[in-house]
């Protein structure tokens, strides 16, 4: 295709072309010239054919061919001309008159990391690249990180975005530089034609882009040669799903489904997508097929339009214009000034310039095309100050039409203008300047109330059904004016003054419009019928309560300012109340103390809980103090009539008293919704602008009160003159309702009452600062348990900078505990701040405050301290709201208060609670401290509670807290009932005037106290004693019943035991009399014969463990493994042509079985598993749902501890306890003598079955077939007495006749286990088994019995690794699952050999010895460096004894002594072992440390690697010293005797040496005893002096083993294709330490498929290390015919159908298990404080915790990701709905 296209180009000679433009320009037509060369060139490149014009057709070679024809035939002659010579040279010479740049400006790509300095930023969204931020200071400083959506750009070097260090040290060369215009610098000739060719091209790429006519184009583009071909052009919005979209594609253009997915992702992902080419008619049927599927009731169809093919030719080349001119730009600072002059210029006839152009229209472009008009104005506009200004003015001067257009469009922020407002509304200087110059506030504050109300008769009226429908879109002016106000002034003009006060009228009058928004009133007898509709209101205030804090800030800063808003505020307020029904007022009277109130009952009239009027004039009034103004200052209203305090009070206080009674639970019948806004009223997002305000305007009517009237006014409001006036109780007619909710409307107004006085850590409340407010929020939450730096970060409020103020104080108040491998770090408070705790802290939640009660309760007992929680100390109340405290010593406060405490000494009183009770006192203790506080700081105060409380005698206050001691009804509070009675003497005592009365009362109270103390400490310690008493006694009891019933603990339990002596981790050592010997006639005994105990838990029967019992058996799971893979990738091709048997050492496949550890009878196990197949197939198919395991695979849950299993292993006795191993004992046999009779068996076969082979002329492709040879015959040729010992060792394990021990059903669960490992290993999905739906796999298949070894000796291979992995030892480290699964798969593959069927046994022994003792070459013989030596070892020791078996020998014979067979075996794999790794070295140079002599072994070892490497034709150039090759080989082949003593260890019951049992010991020379091999391991090779000649493998063999065909060619292609010698354990990808490394790697990751462009979703295998493009469409493959992610696609080639992945975006942890299975888990990047941040929501440095990584590895190196899988799963619902599948 790109050559046909490159064939219909004509006249594309670059230099004849740049001729004819030169000429055109000096004649002034050349905008004609280029126009012609673009109409004739740009359809014979773009869209020429159905292969090129539709989208998914257009394959990476035909985008690359498109590229390289534009760049040639279309740009490269515009450059040559512009630059009037060579491009390249005059570019670079361009570049290098440009100053050092002093802005960065990169453009950030989407997930690019971003980094924002806490301590400097002017606001949020000022950012540093990756190198900049490297290079700069803010590295040492707090920093946020984050991930850029794209559209912005670097702010290093602007310093209005920094408050110091604006600049890099890359930046800072430009400093200092003298400024000059930079169109100046460029040559005159190149200017002149730059002007020329960047407007032409800017306006060429800008009328096409905004081209409407689909039909044809402009006259002057129309190609000579009109064609006649369309394309159905489909575009993108964000209201259709992916599936819709598919389905109507398929329906349209009769597509297969994958092919209408790539159609679909192409349209996300550029925005449009042509469909179909052909004629006009065929493209309209397209047309109107898509538009017809896609329309509905709720949303309008997809916007798809018919397109003539040379109006999207020229539309591709317009981008590429805007990308061409955006490249050209960079090269020189003068280009970019005559491309900003350009774009902004107006032309002549007065129509809009460019960037206006396309502001207006950017809805009308689709997304590709929008981003890169967005970018060509980033990099240009946006980086000049002077065109960014004018930019800005036509962005403020078109606002208002920008966000309508933006409202009814479909397309996200991200991709429209309106996102830009952050590059323009966050520099201070020029939004300062729109303000002054273009009333911006006002513009966008009118905005967005004409978007979203209407005005009636002056006043706007909030459109609810816009707010609930469009919200998201309505929200944007909102965000920009939190922009535009982020910095405050610091200079005001008369100009600024005007417009700002401009907007902040329209300001209130959006606020007017909220007052009293969603009104309720209480159900009585009914309940609500339909819950309205209440988080419009809370998004708007939640969105705007940020803008409403940040005027109320500028207003602070200047007095006359505040002065005008603040009359703002209360003539709104004003005008609010005169719009009102006229307002009815009461007297009400209490204790001779009369008040004038409203009479307004909560209870049954309407109330709002918004109220942003009151709550913004509150929040205006706490800056009058640092104007030195106050509420009654007469400059401050004017011409206004000030408000009353009732005007103030009234509002607020109806919101509260609501509340009240919503806790008190009046307001049931009114439904969810009302809960749902007391909630968010409470809540930290929105308490600071709303429940806050309330009280600090609740606080500042009381401070303008009378006290008594103040109290009056809220004991009406809440409903209480009945109640305070007792006629509740002498009345005896209340109801329990009316019973329960008095009461609790009383604690709720003595609560109110608490946090009125009480709360005054506001500074303009309270003396204090910002940092005490937040210090208090500190100390109240760590009060209620220990919490992470993100829970408390959470239950803080924050500014506008997203900042909470914690870092500044929580260092002072707490100690962090650092966490472990699990959990989080946590902030314990110091314990001299628990002297603060306020139970009744106005923040707390009702379950808060319980939970710090108990906590406080909990903390006090244990250190023996009085369980009183009192009033903390209060700082000094500010000038203005110095009377608040007159509230705790007025009449109605002492009346109430003792009408409580009176309530409580009556016995037939019912109108008291504990709770009421507590608040009466702690409200006490708080008058009691503020009157010691106001006495020792200011005396000339009066304050006189003390003297209130005590007046009346025997009816006095304080007499009544005398009554109250000793009451057993206020138990609980006894302990604060003292502390306020001893408060209350200190006090009286403090304003005693006789110094000697009050002295002696001091010590009388003193001792009294003392005394008190010293009783309390007294009971403490013995209680302390007694508890130590209780603990001995059951201690010893304990100890004594264990003694007394050893035997029975010996011989139950609920768990089967280990092995016979397999050691678990935390066990008690056992050593040996002796060293012991676990391999050879000699061997040391089993530690433990006798026969185990088991007991089922289904059934809970106890079952002894022997052969001929029921059968027991383990919930097992086997799965296929890649974890020791050395050829990672390598995958199992052709299952069917797969050899188990002949095992590679680079393990590219294995199966690995893991058990759970839980025993089950055979046949409860069968019944538990038929009942969950029968329910599941019972079940309807639409009541099915996605569980943790796939029953059609086997799978099932564990019964007891729930961990996912597919199988069952059988429980064998030992060996030992069913045939003694003492015959073979007398059998001598040397080990050259049984090597010769092996040799002689395998010549013999190779001959019969070459012969055989010749006679029957078999396919050179059949895998050969090997036969034994009779003993006899093998034995005829030996020497008499080796023939003798041959015979007699191989018919003790042939014997006939004699049936095996074991029961039917132990074999019938050994087949099974051996099917589940059959089907794991060679088909995906596995294979159910017959206990599943009935089908079985295969059992005549010869690889049945052998991969159940192989998952045998790939399990120990595996435990190995993870035990050297974690530096532990070999024996004594292993959980008991893990022993016991061993133990249990090495006793099933050591019988399994004698219960399969003998002939099948032989052969496989054959052919294992075949390549152990090659004799002739054959075929699928392997060499032996592309073979196991473990496996190797396994299969030998299951097979040996069935040699020599043949047509007449049963199965089921019982195999006795293999004591010496497996001595051989030993010596023989060893040795072949030890060639392996000689010829695999690779050593580079010969070191040998100083004081190191050559010994004998060394020196052998050298000699035996010259000689095999000579046998093998292998060039040495490296000799590596004794010691050298010594220490080498002991390394390598250190895993293998590992390996080799675990098998032995669970196989025979010798107990391990204790050598082995301790970690940083060396293990080498105690493996080799007790393997029965010689410490000097070359003597198995090569004949030392005094070594034992009759264990040396002859020279013949070893030289075969290095001239068997595969050597050579192996040894040939290189160190990289061998298996590394010492085999490393596998290990997950090394992190970089720093998250933001990480997340740059995924910034510049491109999906594979999406022609360069960025992935949304990058995602790194932590196996591989490879980056894949997750959760998209776009990168979709068939999977067994199923669509499945590129992650799921990705295990089934690198894990085996088991991955575990890090998500870069989102910073978590992904694990999958198959296709329908898989969990999020937390990252091991943690912040400073010992957390991960999902989703880097929080934004804190992250790095890389070692030991939580160290954890992932063992959960992958273990094969526990589908247990941890299951469990996830099992506990948390919602992972059952993601479709894993995709991801």
């Amino acid at each position: 295709m790109a050559a046909k296209i490159a064939g219909n180009l004509e006249g594309c000679n670059v230099s004849i072309i740049v001729q004819q433009l030169q000429g055109a320009y000096e004649r002034g037509q050349l905008k004609n010239a280029l126009y012609q060369y673009w109409a004739q060139q740009v359809p014979k490149i773009f869209f020429t054919s159905a292969e090129v014009a539709i989208s998914t057709q257009r394959t990476p070679d035909a985008v690359q061919s498109e590229e390289k024809l534009s760049r040639d035939v279309l740009f490269e002659p515009l450059e040559w001309f512009l630059c009037g010579g060579n491009p390249a040279a005059v570019f670079q010479q361009l570049q290098s008159l440009n100053n050092p740049p002093q802005l960065c400006g990169k453009v950030f790509k989407v997930g690019e990391p971003t980094y924002s300095c806490r301590d400097c930023c002017a606001d949020p969204t000022c950012v540093f690249c990756i190198e900049c931020f490297n290079k700069s200071t803010h590295k040492t400083h707090r920093y946020r990180m984050s991930t850029s959506g794209g559209g912005g750009y670097c702010d290093c070097g602007d310093v209005e975005a920094w408050k110091q260090d604006p600049w890099c040290d890359i930046h800072k060369q430009g400093l200092g530089q003298q400024s000059q215009n930079p169109i100046e610098k460029l040559p005159p000739d190149i200017a002149a034609r730059a002007w020329e060719v960047l407007k032409i091209a800017l306006q060429y790429a800008v009328d096409m882009l905004l081209w409407e006519q689909m039909g044809g184009l402009p006259q002057d583009l129309e190609p000579s040669v009109p064609q006649n071909t369309y394309v159905t052009m489909l575009f993108n919005d964000e209201i259709h799903t992916y599936e819709q979209v598919i389905n109507a594609l398929t329906k349209a253009i009769n597509c297969e489904s994958k092919e209408a997915v790539e159609f679909a992702t192409v349209v996300d992902r550029e925005g449009r997508s042509s469909v179909r080419y052909g004629n006009r008619k065929s493209c309209d049927e397209a047309r109107t097929v898509i538009q017809k599927s896609t329309s509905s009731v709720r949303s309008k169809p997809l916007k798809v339009e018919v397109m003539h093919t040379s109006v999207c030719a020229h539309q591709a080349f317009a981008q590429k214009v805007l990308n061409w001119l955006g490249q050209v730009v960079n090269h020189s600072d003068g280009l970019r000034h005559i491309l900003c002059t350009t774009a902004l210029q107006q032309p002549p006839t007065g129509d809009p310039c460019v960037v206006e152009r396309l502001m207006l229209a950017d809805t009308a472009l689709w997304k590709t095309a929008r981003v890169q008009c967005h970018q060509i104005m980033m990099g240009s506009l946006l980086m000049d100050q002077e065109s960014k200004k004018q930019f800005s003015v036509l962005y403020t001067r078109n606002y208002p039409q920008v966000q309508k257009d933006f409202m009814a469009d479909d397309h996200d922020h991200g991709v429209s203008i309106i996102s830009l407002s952050v590059q323009i509304f966050t520099v201070p200087t020029l939004a300062r300047y729109l303000i002054m110059e273009h009333d911006l506030l006002a513009i966008v504050i009118r905005t967005f109330l004409d978007q979203c109300a209407s005005c009636r008769h002056g006043r706007y009226l909030l459109d609810r059904e816009k707010l609930q429908k469009n919200f998201r879109r309505l929200q944007f002016p909102l965000l920009d004016l939190k922009y535009v106000l982020s910095m405050v002034p610091d200079q005001w003009n008369d100009q600024l003054k005007r417009k700002f006060l401009n907007g902040f009228k329209i300001m209130v009058e959006l606020l007017t419009s909220m007052q009293g928004m969603d009104s309720v009133t209480r159900q009585v007898g009914q309940h609500i019928e339909m819950e309205p509709e209440w988080e419009s209101a809370f998004n708007l205030q939640i969105k705007l309560a940020p803008a409403v804090a940040m005027m109320a800030g500028w207003c602070a800063t200047d007095k006359m300012v505040l002065i005008d808003a603040f009359r703002i505020v209360v003539k709104a307020l004003l005008e609010i109340r005169g719009t009102a029904d006229t307002v009815k007022m009461c007297k009400r009277r209490v204790c001779d103390q009369e008040a004038i109130v409203v009479d307004y009952t909560v209870s049954r009239e309407p109330v709002s809980i918004h109220l942003p009027i009151c709550r913004l004039l509150a929040g205006l009034y706490l800056q009058l103090g640092k104007h030195g103004l106050t509420f009654n200052s007469p400059e401050l209203y004017g011409p206004l009539q000030p408000p009353s305090a009732m005007d103030l009070l009234e509002q607020p206080l109806r919101t509260l008293v609501m509340i009240a009674q919503v806790h008190a639970e009046m307001w049931k019948r009114n439904g969810y919704s009302l809960f749902h806004q007391v909630y968010y009223y409470h809540n930290v997002r929105c308490r600071a602008e709303m429940q806050d305000k309330d009280i600090i305007m609740l606080q500042v009517a009381c401070a303008q009160m009378d006290p008594n009237q103040f109290l009056i006014a809220l004991l009406n409001k809440f409903e209480l003159m009945n109640w305070i006036e007792d006629v509740t109780e002498k009345g005896g007619s209340a109801t329990d309702d009316l019973l329960r909710f008095t009461n609790s409307l009383v604690e709720e107004f003595l609560t109110f009452l608490i946090i009125i006085t009480g709360e005054r850590y506001v500074p303009g409340i309270g003396q204090v600062s910002s940092e005490d407010m937040v210090r208090r929020e500190v100390i109240h939450q760590l009060c209620i348990s220990p919490m992470a730096h993100s829970e408390l970060s959470k239950a803080l409020p924050e500014n506008h900078k997203h900042e909470t103020g914690m870092e500044a104080v929580i260092a002072d108040v707490s100690t962090f505990k650092k966490p472990g491998v699990t959990g989080m770090g946590r902030y314990e408070l110091k314990p001299e701040f628990y002297k603060d705790y306020n139970p009744f802290f106005y923040h707390y939640t009702r379950a808060d405050q319980s939970k710090s009660e108990e906590a406080q309760l909990k903390r006090k007992k244990q250190e023996g301290e009085s369980t009183a929680c009192p009033p903390p100390e209060l700082p000094a109340l500010s000038k203005e709201f110095s009377s608040l405290v007159n509230v705790l010593e007025c009449d109605v406060f002492v009346h109430t208060i003792r009408m409580v405490l009176r309530r409580v000494n009556s016995s037939r009183s019912r109108s008291w609670t504990e709770a009421m009770v507590h608040r009466a006192l702690h409200l006490v203790g708080m008058a009691l401290n503020e009157e010691k506080r106001l006495y020792q700081t200011s005396p000339y105060i009066r304050f006189n509670f003390v003297k209130k409380a005590t007046e009346g005698g025997s009816n006095s206050l304080y007499s009544a807290l005398h009554d109250l001691l000793g009451k057993p009804r206020i138990q609980n509070h006894a302990d604060l009932l003292t502390w306020v009675i001893d408060r209350f003497d200190e006090v009286k005592d403090l304003k005693d005037q006789k110094q000697g009365a009050s002295d002696a009362q001091k010590a009388k109270k003193v001792s009294s106290k003392s005394k008190t103390d010293a009783e309390r400490k007294k009971k403490a310690e013995a209680a302390r004693k007694r508890r130590e008493k209780i603990l001995a006694q059951m201690s010893d009891m304990q100890k004594s019943f264990i003694r007394d019933n050893l035997e029975l603990f010996e011989a139950t339990g609920t768990e089967l035991s280990s092995s016979p002596s397999m050691e678990v981790e935390g066990s008690p050592m056992v050593v040996p009399s002796q060293y012991p010997v676990a391999v050879g006639p000699d061997r040391s005994p089993a530690t433990h014969v006798t026969l185990t105990t088991s007991t089922c838990i289904l059934c809970q029967e106890d079952q002894e463990v022997a052969a001929g019992n029921k059968c027991v058996v383990l919930a097992a799971y086997v799965q296929r493994s890649t974890a020791l893979s050395k050829s990672r990738g390598k995958v199992l091709e052709d299952p069917d042509k797969y050899d188990p048997l002949l095992v590679s050492p680079d393990l590219y496949h294995g199966v690995h079985t893991s058990t759970c550890g839980h025993v089950m009878h055979a046949d409860c196990w069968q019944r538990f598993y038929e009942a969950i197949v029968a329910r599941e197939q019972r079940r309807a198919l639409r009541f099915r749902h996605i569980l943790s395991y796939e029953v059609d695979r086997g799978e099932f849950l564990c019964p007891l501890c729930e961990t996912l299993s597919n199988t069952v292993i059988p429980i064998l006795p030992p060996s030992s306890t069913i045939q003694p191993d003492s015959v073979s004992a007398d059998i001598s046999l040397s080990f050259s003598d049984w090597l010769d009779g092996l040799k002689k068996t395998v010549e013999a076969s190779q001959r019969a079955m070459m012969k055989e082979e010749e006679d029957k002329m078999e396919s050179s492709d059949d895998m050969p077939v090997l036969s034994p040879c009779p003993l006899p015959s093998i034995t005829k040729n030996m020497a008499e007495m080796a023939a003798q010992g041959f015979q007699q060792l191989f018919e003790y394990m042939t014997e006939t006749g004699a049936q095996a021990p074991y029961s039917d059903s132990v074999k019938e669960m050994m087949k099974l286990f051996s099917r589940a490992t059959y089907t794991n290993m060679l088909h995906d999905p596995p294979l159910p088994t017959k206990f599943g739906l009935g089908l079985d796999p295969n059992d005549d298949d010869d690889r049945v019995p052998i991969t159940a070894w192989g998952t045998c000796a790939y399990t120990i291979r595996t435990l190995e690794w993870l035990l050297r992995d974690q530096g532990k030892p070999l024996f004594g480290s292993l959980s008991s699952r893990q022993a016991d699964c061993i133990t249990a798969l090495v006793r099933v593959v050591t019988v399994s050999g004698s219960l399969s069927d003998p002939q099948t046994i032989s052969k496989s022994a054959l052919r294992l010895l075949s390549a152990l003792l090659p004799q002739e070459p054959m075929k699928n013989i392997p060499c032996i460096l592309d073979l196991d030596m473990f496996f190797t070892l396994v299969f030998l020791h299951v097979t040996i004894s069935s040699l020599y078996c043949d047509e007449n020998t049963a199965a089921g014979g019982t195999i006795r002594g293999v004591a010496l067979n497996d001595k051989h075996l030993m010596h023989l794999v060893t040795a072949a072992h030890l060639v392996q790794i000689l010829l695999a070295a690779n050593f580079t140079s010969a070191d040998t440390p100083m004081d190191t002599e050559e010994t004998a072994e060394g020196s052998a070892w050298v000699k035996l690697f010259m000689a095999v490497r000579k046998e093998a034709g292998v060039q040495t150039p490296v000799v590596p010293s004794g010691w050298q090759l010594q220490t080498y080989v002991r390394e390598s082949v250190l895993p293998f005797l590992r390996c080799s003593a675990l098998f032995f260890h669970c196989h025979t019951g010798v107990q391990s040496p204790a050598q082995l049992q301790e970690s940083g010991v060396s293990e080498f020379e105690p493996l080799c005893q007790y393997l029965a091999l010689p410490a000097d391991l070359s003597s198995l090779l090569l004949q030392n002096s005094g070594a034992d000649v009759g264990h040396v493998v002859p020279h013949t063999i070893h030289s075969k083993w290095c001239h068997y065909p595969g050597i050579k060619e192996s040894l040939a292609s290189g160190p990289a294709s061998l298996v590394k010698y010492p085999v490393e354990v596998n290990r997950l990808v090394p992190l970089p330490h720093d998250y933001s490394d990480v997340i740059n790697r995924g910034s510049v990751f491109t999906c594979p498929r999406s022609d360069g462009d960025d992935s949304r979703a990058p995602t790194m295998c932590l196996v591989c290390g490879q980056m894949l493009c997750s959760q998209s469409y776009c990168c979709q493959t068939d999977l067994e015919g199923e669509p499945v992610g590129a992650c799921t696609a990705h295990i089934y080639t690198c894990g085996a159908g088991v991955g575990i992945f890090l998500r870069v975006r989102e910073c978590q942890i992904l694990l999958l298990t198959g296709k329908t299975k898989g969990c999020f888990y937390p990252s091991p990047y943690l912040d400073d404080y010992g957390e991960h941040d999902q989703g880097l929501r929080r934004g804190n440095p992250l790095y890389l915790c070692q030991e939580r990584y160290r954890k992932l590895q063992k959960l992958w190196l273990s094969h526990s990701i589908p247990e941890e899988v299951v469990h996830f799963m099992e506990a948390n619902a919602s992972f059952a709905t993601i479709e894993w599948q995709h991801l």
